[in-house]
């Protein structure tokens, strides 16, 4: 009996777009983006932060 392998499932194309335009969009969106996420106004002005905690 041959074992199939463990599969991740794919993260669907539409997320991984929005991760990818992150960096594109104006630091104003990214914090309207933040509130909208976490609730709360974004901790710092860390672009580089943010990006990575939203993706």
């Amino acid at each position: 009996m041959m074992d199939t392998p463990s599969r991740v499932p794919a993260t669907p194309p539409s997320v991984l777009a929005q991760i990818a335009r992150l960096p594109a969009l104006p630091m104003s969106e990214i914090r309207e983006l933040w509130q909208k996420l976490f609730g709360a106004d974004t901790p710092n002005y860390n672009r580089p932060f943010l990006e990575r905690r939203i993706a």
